[in-house]
């Protein structure tokens, strides 16, 4: 095995899974705990972080099913395929595509975000990525069968998804154009 020259190796203190956004996340977590301990008193830190722990013990499970079928999914889709439809040469068809697919993942964040990382490793250029957030966020279908039409009618549903439409193909145009890596923090 070749060593390799000092300014090469790196230097890695924190086991591979502890990250600069776990290490910032974890001193927002204290942060906020003591202050919430000082300022609101014991009780009330007791009462949040038992919700809080009640939440997570929630929805843990949901996010170990979407994180499984998001790698199932990633092995089952070749990533020929999926560079051909969706990848970072497809241009309007796979921003198009990637739209229809965020309109139809049904969901909140821990359904779409375990999606958008499978189909980031499997190929998906960065444009498609974009178009299929943003059409998550602003088309699903869900939001629209279960909020909109039943509570604010299909009037207000028609116009808000018309002036919506555009977006994603907005988005991923914006997205083409700006200078940055969307690799993923390997730190």
């Amino acid at each position: 095995m070749t060593e390799q020259p000092p300014e090469k190796r790196r230097f890695r203190a924190l086991p591979k899974q502890i990250d600069r956004s776990l290490l910032i996340m974890g001193v927002l977590v204290i942060g906020a705990g003591v202050a919430c301990w000082f300022v609101e008193g014991e009780a009330a830190f007791i009462d949040s972080f038992s919700s809080d722990l009640a939440m997570m013990l929630r929805i843990a499970p949901k996010l170990a099913a979407a994180l499984l079928v998001s790698s199932f999914l990633q092995l089952l889709v070749p990533r020929k395929l999926v560079a051909k439809w969706i990848g970072e040469g497809s241009g309007a068809q796979g921003v198009a595509i990637a739209t229809a697919i965020g309109a139809l993942t049904p969901g909140g964040p821990m359904t779409s975000f375990p999606m958008v990382t499978a189909l980031h490793e499997s190929g998906t250029g960065r444009a498609p990525l974009i178009a299929y957030l943003t059409s998550w966020s602003n088309l699903g279908f869900q939001r629209i069968l279960i909020w909109e039409l039943p509570l604010l009618g299909l009037p207000f549903l028609i116009v808000r998804y018309i002036a919506c439409l555009p977006l994603p193909f907005l988005a991923a145009w914006i997205a083409t154009r700006v200078p940055l890596s969307i690799e993923r923090d390997k730190v």
